[in-house]
């Protein structure tokens, strides 16, 4: 199982179905918004999406088959996530993926280059 931020899953969705298809993925509930937020930026500004109504339900659908794991982050993740933002100047909805990713000792899923190098530096301490 690995940890999906939201740039992986909009990746999946948009690009690669592939990735939703490989592992069961685990992810907080924001990435559930900040996913079909990006697939609304790619049909109403970007303009390469004709409709992104279908996306949508691909999501919840990968949600309601259990192929995506979405969890409510707990006190203790959101204290962990927060002190990961606090040091390294990232937002908490940044950080709580990677907290999330080392309180299950498992791969994070990202295209964010930033957030891979802050779990490396976590996970080599």
């Amino acid at each position: 199982m690995k940890v999906a931020d939201s740039s992986y899953i909009v990746e999946g969705l948009l690009r690669r179905k592939e990735l939703l298809e490989q592992d069961t993925l685990i992810t907080v509930d924001l990435a559930l918004h900040e996913a079909v937020n990006a697939v609304w930026k790619h049909q109403f500004l970007l303009k390469d999406v004709a409709d992104g109504t279908p996306y949508a339900s691909i999501l919840y659908g990968l949600v309601e088959s259990g192929r995506i794991l979405v969890i409510r982050p707990g006190e203790e993740l959101m204290k962990r996530g927060y002190s990961l933002a606090a040091k390294s100047r990232r937002p908490i909805y940044d950080a709580i993926f990677i907290a999330l990713a080392l309180e299950l000792t498992s791969e994070l899923a990202t295209f964010d280059k930033r957030q891979a190098e802050l779990l490396q530096k976590e996970v080599a301490k």
